[in-house]
């Protein structure tokens, strides 16, 4: 892990859930574990009935969980950042700024990942929209993301019962073709028991959004806790 890393966050109190007003990079943040601010943003896309989700891939060239697919657009808050958050990210990683008018929040979950070699406490901000898009409509801009996968809901929901393959829609920034993915590419946590909650929460939000309807469903402030030894690159 690069403790040197010195990109500026700003320090959050993990009991009251409020920022501090206090500088901390990143990795520092990382080596004491202390609290900061993250944004998610899930794009889902289709018909209702076989509605899919968006996951980037992760550049291989990224320190942690390098080339796995994960959540469509995720990130750090920069210190002294107050507004666009998610604009931010998903300009950066996807080339789009979805307007507030376009996502629905739901809601802000703690997260704490504690392994062998750093602790990572944030408090998550999660989004979710849909756009139909054809997936040669997103540009990769700042190098970390090499490309999306459009992945069947349905497919992710049993992921959490058994491991299996899927062939999927899979743009690299080039052209759009046809992927093969197992569990095994995914982000190792995002179908892991401990995320299963949160996972679960996601997919009945965006049930009711491509349903039509208004989104009731809402993440409750839930702690994911992540205990991990070992090497982080899985």
């Amino acid at each position: 892990m690069d403790f040197t890393n010195g990109e500026l966050l700003e320090a959050w109190d993990w009991e009251s859930g409020t920022p501090s007003g206090v500088p901390v990079t990143r990795g520092e943040s990382y080596k004491r574990g202390i609290p900061h601010e993250g944004v998610h943003l899930w794009i889902v896309r289709g018909e209702t009935d076989s509605y899919e989700i968006l996951f980037q891939q992760r550049s291989p060239r990224k320190e942690l969980f390098p080339g796995c697919l994960d959540i469509t657009v995720a990130g750090h808050v920069p210190f002294g950042l107050k507004k666009n958050k998610i604009q931010k990210e998903a300009m950066e990683e996807l080339g789009i700024s979805p307007s507030d008018d376009d996502m629905t929040d739901l809601g802000c979950i703690r997260y704490e990942e504690i392994t062998s070699e750093y602790v990572h406490r944030e408090f998550q901000h999660v989004y979710i929209m849909r756009d139909d898009r054809a997936l040669d409509g997103y540009t990769f801009n700042d190098g970390e993301v090499t490309g999306i996968c459009s992945v069947p809901a349905r497919y992710l929901v049993s992921l959490f019962e058994r491991d299996s393959d899927q062939f999927v829609k899979y743009y690299n920034g080039i052209n759009i073709s046809r992927k093969l993915i197992g569990k095994k590419d995914f982000h190792p946590l995002l179908f892991s028991g401990i995320m299963k909650e949160y996972m679960t929460i996601l997919f009945a939000a965006c049930e009711e959004l491509v349903r039509g309807g208004a989104v009731r469903t809402r993440m409750p402030g839930i702690v994911v806790i992540a205990k991990r030894q070992g090497d982080t690159n899985v």
